[in-house]
């Protein structure tokens, strides 16, 4: 065989050697991969850790059994900045147990695919259960107070996120983390190393400081300010009428609202409440004396009735509420307790009934003309059934009305009552109307009309019309001596003075007539009554005193008892 033949030969039995190598090879490789899926597909790869644990080659029975027994072996270590220990926790103290079973390692093994085995070889596996590590609650909070961190010196406290007015709308200031290690931030540290099986704690990241309670992202802050704004965005306006408008200033708008610890948000009704009461202050004449000109001209002052605005102050808070919960602006009036006619100069308007107690004259004016005017005849004064004077509103209007008192009942064919039993009415009891007869003869504090100007005043006037009573000049002040005679009994006993002459006799005994005059509830009134006992006493003596005096002179003997005066 030739040299060349013989060489061929060779390389060809070298390359099939070759490729008999190679193929053993490969198929020892593969065998060798299979054999590694298919172990790894119950154990863990190798480089493997579970909960911190080596777990290399281990099922899930060991590597829990592993992780069991090594649960409280290790040391917790508190560094600062510099990496330096400051303070060190075994895990036995803190009561570290496992708070999962079995299954929760062959979870993650099961999740584990066998075939991967080789890229492990090169990049370590860290695996975690869903459930980490347990501790004891009590030893956790006495280890964090033992703790001692007194070398960390803190430059300032945390602080909450909270909502705040800047002039426009409700905004949020965010929270602001301080640097001061206290109990709580130490012990949510060891609780977040124990359960994420970590073995350093850098107090230096804040770790351990005490946190902030309410942060810029809690959900139930901004829900809070996103209320807060949308109430702001509603317009509650006020128009009054006659070009008379209020709007409520944002400063003030934005006092109405409060929120508990958990941001629900509320209204303060002290704050609207004191709105309202301003603007109860600007509008309310309710209870208020009124300036009045009389149909003669004469500017008075009429006391106050019961007429006029007053802002009901519990309504007009449930108002704004309902507003704002309405969530839509609103164009309205306040809510009134009592009501004029007018928010202008006076709130009487210029439709009103005059009733002029002086003159005995009633006046009716209706959009500043007058358009009716009657005699009338009062309460009587004599019996103190004086109608009460004040501006008040007519309550209502009725037709064949019985009016009922203490010791009468008058069917009257018009009935407009304006204050408690008083009124307008007819008298067709009465043939006279006017003049004094209200003093000794007047009503029971109604205001009589005739039968025809009753029924056209009626015609006229609605409820709610002011009715403007009033006296002029002094009648009042004689009305009410007239209605009052215990005062001229008062001011006679005055007068006596001291008794020093028996000329003084006329002057004591006119007083005591007077006083005698009186009904028992008006004697209780005279204050002065004791006063008049003793000028009479001392009467006595200066009469008995002269009476020994003269008989002296004539030379009698002082009858038994007489005490003389030199």
């Amino acid at each position: 065989m030739s040299k060349h033949k013989k060489n061929k030969f060779k390389s060809i039995r070298f390359y099939r050697e070759t490729i008999l190598r190679g193929a053993i090879t490969c198929a020892a490789v593969l065998a060798i991969y299979l054999l590694g899926s298919l172990f790894f597909s119950n154990h863990f790869y190798i480089r493997s850790k579970v909960n911190g644990v080596g777990a290399s080659f281990l099922g899930a029975e060991k590597t829990f059994e592993k992780i069991v027994s090594n649960a409280d072996k290790y040391t917790i270590s508190f560094k600062n900045a510099d990496g330096d220990v400051v303070n060190e926790v075994s895990a036995s103290d803190l009561g570290v147990d496992v708070n999962y079973d079995v299954s929760q390692v062959q979870d993650i093994l099961d999740k584990q695919t066998g075939f991967n085995w080789i890229g492990r070889l090169i990049i370590p596996a860290e695996y975690y259960t869903a459930t980490g590590n347990s501790y004891d609650a009590s030893k956790v909070k006495a280890i964090a107070q033992s703790l001692d961190f007194s070398n960390h010196k803190s430059t300032k406290e945390s602080e909450d996120a909270y909502i705040t007015f800047d002039g426009d709308k409700w905004v949020i200031v965010d929270e602001v983390y301080g640097d001061r290690i206290d109990q709580e931030g130490v012990e949510e540290a060891i609780i977040y190393a124990v359960e994420n099986l970590e073995e350093e704690i850098n107090i230096a990241d804040g770790t351990c400081y005490n946190k902030p309670d309410v942060k810029a992202d809690d959900a139930n802050i901004k829900a809070a300010v996103d209320k807060l704004n949308k109430y702001m965005d509603i317009d509650i306006h006020y128009d009054l009428g006659e070009g008379i408008t209020e709007d409520i200033p944002k400063e003030t708008k934005a006092s109405f609202f409060n929120w508990d610890d958990k941001f629900k948000v509320g209204f303060d009704r002290d704050a609207i409440g004191e709105y309202v009461n301003a603007m109860g202050d600007k509008y309310n004449t309710y209870g208020k004396k009124k300036e009045f000109t009389t149909t003669d001209g004469e500017e008075i002052t009429v006391p106050a009735g019961s007429f006029g605005w007053r802002i009901a102050y519990e309504g007009e808070i449930d108002a704004i509420i309902a507003d704002f919960k309405g969530g839509k602006d609103v164009t309205r009036d306040f809510t009134y307790l009592y009501y004029g006619t007018s928010h202008g100069e006076h709130d009487y308007g210029n439709s009103y009934v005059e009733v002029n107690l002086t003159k005995q004259r009633v006046y009716v004016y209706k959009d500043g003309e007058m358009v009716f005017d009657t005699p009338c005849v009062s309460g009587k004064i004599a019996g103190n059934h004086g109608t009460h004077t004040g501006v008040y509103p007519i309550a209502y209007k009725q037709t064949e009305a019985t009016l009922k008192g203490d010791n009468y009942e008058s069917h009257v064919h018009f009935w407009m009552p304006f204050n408690m039993g008083e009124g307008l009415h007819d008298a067709t009891w009465r043939n006279k109307f006017g003049g004094d007869i209200y003093k000794k003869s007047g009503s029971h504090g109604c205001v009589n009309l005739p039968l025809s100007a009753a029924e056209k005043i009626y015609d006229i006037v609605e409820a709610g019309w002011p009715v403007i009573v009033f006296y002029t000049g002094d009648t009042e002040e004689q009305n009410y001596i007239l209605q009052n005679p215990q005062l001229k009994v008062i001011d006679q006993i005055t007068q006596i003075g001291p008794v020093t002459s028996l000329e003084q006799e006329p002057t004591i005994a006119s007083a005591r007539a007077a006083y005698e005059a009186l009904t028992e509830e008006q004697k209780a009134l005279v204050t002065n009554y004791q006063d008049l006992v003793n000028a009479e006493l001392t009467l006595q003596v200066l009469k008995e005193q002269a009476a020994a005096a003269a008989a002296a002179a004539e030379g009698q003997v002082p009858v038994e008892g007489t005490v003389v005066t030199p």
